[in-house]
């Protein structure tokens, strides 16, 4: 087995290649060495001194001789795999990281409750094959993530279950392989018997739940969605894996510059450039999102940067439509792949500015501002909000005497999600209102001026205090807005292909009432014959939103598949642990309320921008955090105009309030 060691290892990898299988001998592919080679390669150059154990079988130049080309103790053997997993567990501190890739073919278990994943990995004497199932490696990962040690796994392999034969995509290879029972007898027993030492629970437990029962320790990258194939490609003379080429070639395009980025945002990129180039399958993540490449965990980005591509007749597109607040006339920042994406670490200027010209459900059309730009279009470009044009507001009222000193009109210069009034200019009731209490401090109430919980008063007197009054009100603004996001004119054919059921009735007053720490569930059912996709969004007490698919180890939506045939439709149970916060708890508050926004679409989406962290709770956090990058601006929307949706790029919403107490 290839292994380099070191003394100070902080740095350990397991990578698989298999292009010769014996059976059957039709399925041998050809770029997973390959593959496992340039893998080796690049970790090398990056971690001299790692820790790399690389298990590859080259189909022989005799096909007589029937096995691996390459000396046996390097052979990606079932017994040889797991060895080099129970030596990572072994030997790996805490705080190491492990970074696991696999390229060669994958199988899904048929005919169960649920569906399991395996890799085909080969026999002990190299002229057969043998299953790893997917809870095998589920227990291996947890048991690394249990230890303190950071896990990648990249799988360049797809679970369809089923091979494609007679494929109209000639010339290039599938790597999945039909399921036989024969190869999976010795991978039962050792399952069964148990090889790593976890908990029994985690045994009883399906591979795509295990993988996320600790997201925060590992990250995920896996070839394509449940439905989908992985594919080989040609590039030159050469044959890759779809998956690792557009890995390597972006993190060495990262490395060359010096930069980090998170797992979410190169799977974001690697999925842009697969839907302009190879649209047969879609990259998918897990784990934790703001994990880096074979490293630790970055700081969530200060800015969200929506990928933008280029079609066939040179149409520049942006990966946001309608759905996520994009709307025609709003002006984006367009910078390159290798932009950092802190605030402090963007130095260099934007390569041009673009404006939306059309804007469509998923995705919108951009034009150049300044029409003799020259640039060349590069693969990776994203972009920044600059200014948005929203036809909805959520209007704040303001004492007069903050209203007139300029300072003010000039920091909300621009504010797309915040109305200023002030109590002379509008009659009407505003959900925000500020007033200044008996202690010289801007406080923020509602409509029946009472206080708004959650949410700091701010002194008249410090420096920078209009500053972090717009700050704050457009932060809560912004939740505001979003929440009451909605379809007014969903496809009804749409609308009547899933249903989302709660477990439990809602009360009289339409909300949910769970105790605390306890799980309130949904069902999603599809009656369609195409997948959909669910993103979940949790809106706190705290003033937070997050994307509870991509916060539990999921990536950025959830894909319920198709009804099988025979099925009226295909049932996936949701299961949300509800809990009053600490930090009202610590007030002595006994109750509160979410509202879980569920989002269902047609096609893949993502959502970087309908994100928001807790509100500060005291005055010096709210000055602490604001910076100069100005995300917030970006958060805009047309979604409840008028666009109806067709059943290809359809989508629709629900909302649902759930009140949870202490016992």
């Amino acid at each position: 087995m290839a292994i380099k060691s070191h003394s100070a290892t902080t740095h350990w990898a397991v990578i698989v290649g298999i292009d010769y299988y014996p059976e059957p001998k039709h399925k041998c592919l050809k770029g997973c060495v390959r593959d496992a080679t340039t893998v080796k390669l690049f970790l090398e150059t990056g971690e001299p001194n790692a820790n790399i154990a690389v298990l590859t079988a080259t189909a022989p130049t005799d096909p007589s001789f029937g096995r691996p080309s390459e000396e046996p103790e390097v052979w990606p053997t079932y017994e040889n795999f797991i060895s080099s997993l129970r030596r990572v567990i072994d030997m790996a501190k805490s705080g190491d990281f492990v970074y696991i890739h696999y390229s060669g073919h994958g199988a899904r278990f048929s005919g169960l409750a649920q569906s399991e994943l395996a890799l085909v990995l080969l026999s002990e004497d190299g002229r057969g094959s043998r299953y790893l199932r997917g809870q095998t490696l589920a227990m291996a990962l947890h048991k690394m993530v249990e230890e303190g040690i950071r896990v990648t796994l990249v799988l360049d392999c797809c679970f369809s279950g089923s091979v494609v034969r007679n494929s109209d995509w000639h010339g290039f290879d599938v790597r999945c392989i039909d399921y036989n029972p024969i190869f999976d007898a010795a991978s039962l027993q050792e399952h069964s018997a148990g090889l790593f030492d976890v908990a029994s629970t985690l045994r009883d437990s399906s591979m795509e739940k295990d993988w996320l029962l600790s997201p925060d320790g590992y990250g995920i990258l896996s070839a394509c969605a449940p439905q989908e194939y992985a594919y080989e490609i040609e590039i030159g003379n050469e044959t890759r894996g779809a998956l690792t080429y557009s890995l390597l070639d972006a993190l060495s395009t990262l490395r060359n510059r010096g930069t980090e980025l998170t797992h979410q945002s190169i799977h974001e990129h690697l999925s842009t450039r697969f839907h302009v180039s190879w649209p047969r399958q879609t990259p998918m993540r897990y784990g934790n999102e703001n994990f880096a490449f074979f490293g630790n965990s970055l700081l969530p980005p200060d800015n969200a940067f929506v990928p933008i591509y280029k079609t066939e007749d040179d149409q520049l597109c942006l990966r946001a439509g309608h759905i996520h607040g994009v709307c025609e006339g709003d002006e984006y920042a367009v910078y390159p792949f290798d932009t950092p994406e802190h605030a402090q670490n963007q130095e260099e200027k934007a390569l041009l500015n673009v404006r939306v010209n059309t804007a469509r459900v998923f995705e919108s059309e951009l034009i150049a501002i300044d029409p003799t730009s020259a640039l060349q279009f590069q693969m990776g470009w994203k972009a920044k909000p600059l200014t948005s044009l929203s036809p909805r507001c959520i209007p704040v009222k303001l004492p007069a005497s903050i209203s007139g000193n300029g300072q003010l009109e000039e920091i909300a210069k621009g504010l797309s999600f915040v109305r200023l009034f002030t109590e002379y200019q509008t009659e009407e009731p505003c959900i925000f209102n500020v007033i200044i209490n008996e202690h010289d401090e801007y406080e923020v109430v509602d409509a029946l001026h009472d206080k708004v919980p959650c949410v700091p008063n701010i002194s008249c007197s410090s420096d920078g205090s209009t500053k972090a009054l717009v700050e704050v009100l457009q932060h809560l603004a912004t939740f505001k807005y979003f929440e009451g996001v909605m379809n007014r004119l969903s496809s009804l054919s749409f609308e009547e292909s899933f249903k989302l059921t709660p477990k439990i009735p809602a009360g009289e007053s339409g909300a949910f009432h769970v105790m605390h720490d306890t799980k309130w569930e949904f069902t999603v059912e599809n009656s369609s014959n195409k997948p959909l996709y669910l993103a979940i969004f949790d809106f706190a007490p705290s003033w937070r939103i997050k994307n509870l698919v991509s916060g539990s180890g999921g990536g950025g939506y959830k894909i319920i598949p198709p009804r099988n045939e025979g099925m009226d439709s295909r049932r996936v149970i949701i299961g949300l642990r509800m809990k009053v916060p600490e930090f009202l708890q610590n007030c002595g508050k006994g109750r509160c309320e979410d509202i879980i926004k569920v989002f269902i679409t047609s096609k893949p989406t993502f959502f970087p921008l309908m994100v928001l962290p807790e509100i500060s709770r005291t005055a010096d956090s709210v000055f602490r955090d604001i910076h100069s990058g100005d995300g917030l601006s970006a958060f805009l929307s047309t979604l409840t105009t008028g666009f109806r949706g067709q059943d290809e790029d359809a989508w629709a919403t629900q909302n649902f309030i759930i009140r949870t107490v202490l016992e």
